[in-house]
């Protein structure tokens, strides 16, 4: 199979968030694009040149919608309730009829391709302590799920003793394959423990890269068109708010040496 160039991985995963997008107004979803992917709309009218993956948000009762309801002719969902093999606490449009994807790292059992992310945006404490004690039990048990999405590969040397230890008494710990879906299951549940709305502050903690961030739940309450590439994608309306919580200056361009794809060891193949 050929390796994708980072131009047409972008391009597939372009056509995922069309064919979303497309769902969502027909279907009275919100979302919005996030992270890099909002970052390229306001910068640069589409993708962040060197980025290789695109993210959207959806509040819970959204998130929940989409990810029972949604079908397409060209691509699937694979998220935690419908793939108990599926590792991530968030779901995934991905693109499997025309492309395949190798790692070190797997997330699911089943077969995958390119795709792009779709995080819960769920309610959050008012009290910043609480949430942050919430968010970092959350963040130990996102540390025991990675590691068993590197369960039957290898291990690198960079790797600490206690990691090494985990990775090879992970298939005995699985118990069959149970306490995996049981730890996501259970990371969704203290997720979702607050409802969305009924505080003024929501969180994003399906992908607890970020620290518990309170986000003004204000800026979610309306959503606007952006252009990005040849397209026009919803984004919420304080999205100038929230990237400045997140990132500070995200108009500025980093560093050069700082301009590289964030998922170097993945690797997507057209299918043959």
């Amino acid at each position: 199979m050929e390796e994708l160039t980072l131009q047409e991985l972008q391009q597939a995963s372009l056509g995922i968030l069309a064919d979303v997008h497309d769902f969502c107004e027909k279907n009275g979803i919100h979302y919005s694009i996030d992270y890099g992917t909002l970052i390229g709309a306001l910068r640069h009218k589409g993708f962040i040149p060197w980025d290789d993956d695109v993210d959207i948000v959806m509040p819970r009762p959204d998130f929940e919608k989409f990810c029972q309801t949604y079908h397409s002719d060209n691509y699937q969902i694979i998220y935690y309730g419908n793939d108990s093999s599926a590792l991530a606490a968030f779901s995934r449009v991905v693109d499997c009829k025309n492309t395949h994807y190798e790692t070190v790292r797997p997330w699911t059992k089943q077969e995958s391709g390119v795709w792009i992310d779709i995080f819960p945006i769920d309610g959050v404490e008012e009290n910043a302590k609480q949430y942050e004690k919430r968010y970092n039990r959350l963040k130990k048990m996102g540390k025991v799920a990675y590691k068993f999405r590197r369960q039957n590969h290898h291990k690198e040397n960079s790797d600490s003793t206690w990691s090494k230890l985990m990775t090879a008494i992970a298939p005995i710990l699985g118990l069959r394959g149970k306490l995996p879906a049981w730890i996501i299951n259970k990371m969704v549940n203290i997720m979702s423990r607050i409802p969305y709305g009924s505080t003024p502050y929501v969180g994003q903690c399906s992908c607890l890269d970020d620290g518990p961030i309170q986000f003004p739940i204000e800026d979610f309450k309306e959503y606007v068109l952006l252009p990005f590439e040849q397209y026009e994608f919803y984004a919420i309306s304080g999205y100038d708010h929230h990237l400045r919580q997140l990132y500070g200056d995200y108009m500025q361009l980093p560093p050069e040496n700082q301009r590289k794809p964030k998922q170097s060891w993945i690797h997507f193949y057209k299918k043959n």
